[in-house]
């Protein structure tokens, strides 16, 4: 396995992060398995969100991380503040809300890596990086990104941050994939950086 690093993450980031939108608390043992055979292996960090399986997801790797004591090995990257049904919900309240449900769910008192599910570009980035920046203060996460955050929203939040002596972010998790996306499979507010079109944000990545 290879290791990277993520600024405010003290741990090294295994380059394979396993995926868990698809575990519920109804199949734990083989949720158990999958995680275990693949910490085994040498990946250490595992992707999950407030919203997978209405928070069972988390669930798992919570129960999983109290049964097997390994907390501090083990790098969570959730994410929070996704749109619902009846309104968008990137604002200061609902970040806190997800980030305080996710910190119950993983039974820790600090996530690793916080990402924002989605953005709302109609919000200014000022009260976003301010509320994440509040929360890093208080060690509930150590760091905090974007997914599916067009780069140049990510661009502006991080020049707001520098302007006002603020953590910045420092991890995107934008679609990306040798196939062109040319409907979202997830919905709207999904970012792709593939096919042709999108040579602009490959190079802002680069």
């Amino acid at each position: 396995m290879q290791y990277g690093k993520v600024k405010g993450v003290e741990k090294d980031v295994s380059r394979i992060v396993l995926g868990t939108d698809y575990m519920n608390t109804k199949e734990l043992n083989r949720c158990f398995s999958m995680l275990d055979t693949a910490f085994q292996m040498g990946c250490n960090t595992f992707d999950t969100a407030h919203i997978y399986a209405g928070g069972d997801g988390e669930r798992v790797i919570g129960r999983w991380m109290q049964e097997r004591g390994n907390r501090e090995k083990i790098v969570i990257l959730t994410k929070g503040a996704h749109h619902n049904a009846d309104r968008r919900r990137v604002t200061p309240f609902d970040i806190t809300s997800d980030l305080h449900d996710s910190l119950a769910r993983l039974k820790t008192d600090y996530i690793d890596i916080y990402v924002l599910h989605r953005d709302d570009p109609s919000v200014p980035v000022g009260p976003i990086v301010e509320v994440l920046n509040e929360h890093v203060k208080a060690g509930k996460i150590r760091a905090f990104g974007g997914s599916n955050w067009h780069h140049s929203r990510i661009e502006e939040a991080n020049e707001y941050a520098k302007a006002h002596g603020l953590t910045p972010f420092v991890a995107s998790s934008p679609h990306y994939s040798l196939a062109e996306q040319v409907e979202s499979p997830w919905g709207e507010g999904c970012i792709t950086i593939s096919g042709p079109r999108e040579k602009d944000a490959r190079q802002w990545y680069t």
